[in-house]
């Protein structure tokens, strides 16, 4: 695993944020920490607080939602450069939208947003470019867990289907 002596040095290897300048660099650090979690860490949990979001610098996570009568269905799985927590940033989501656990040890850059939100809103360009990833984050979500729940339904349907033809 790598060592990450210098916050502002990590945030300038992550793409979302090559157009900042040096002083954004540094105030987006001051809400910013790197850090660990061991493999089969759970490091967000569905229905839990919204209070950070995480860059993953190295490391592979899955993220499971809860489905009635089907029990956790995984919904992604990311790795590095993959922003974990996403609905911390919005506005109406009040919770955790899923369980996230780690497949791997993991090393991640976590923002604090009770700090984030209040510089995106004071920076426009920190938060233009935060909030465009977020919005493409969460649209690739909504994608993915709309698929997946679709051919859980598809698949529920053939087996009743069959089961109706056996009787």
């Amino acid at each position: 695993m790598a060592y990450y002596p210098d916050l502002i040095q990590v945030l300038k290897t992550i793409p979302l944020f090559l157009d900042l300048k040096e002083f954004q660099l540094a105030k987006l650090a001051e809400t910013a920490s790197i850090v660990e979690f061991e493999s089969g860490s759970v490091v967000v949990s569905e229905g839990g607080r919204l209070d950070c979001i995480y860059i993953i610098l190295e490391g592979e996570i899955k993220v499971e939602v809860f489905v009635p009568a089907y029990g956790n269905i995984e919904t992604s799985h990311l790795g590095p450069l993959d922003i974990l927590g996403w609905s911390a940033l919005t506005p109406v989501v009040r919770q955790r939208t899923g369980t996230a656990t780690c497949l791997t040890n993991s090393f991640m850059v976590k923002f604090d947003t009770k700090k984030l939100i209040p510089l995106c809103e004071l920076d426009h360009d920190i938060g233009m470019l935060t909030y465009k990833r977020v919005a493409n984050v969460a649209a690739r979500s909504f994608l993915t867990t709309r698929l997946q729940l679709m051919n859980l339904i598809l698949s529920s349907t053939q087996a009743h289907k069959v089961s109706q033809d056996l009787e």
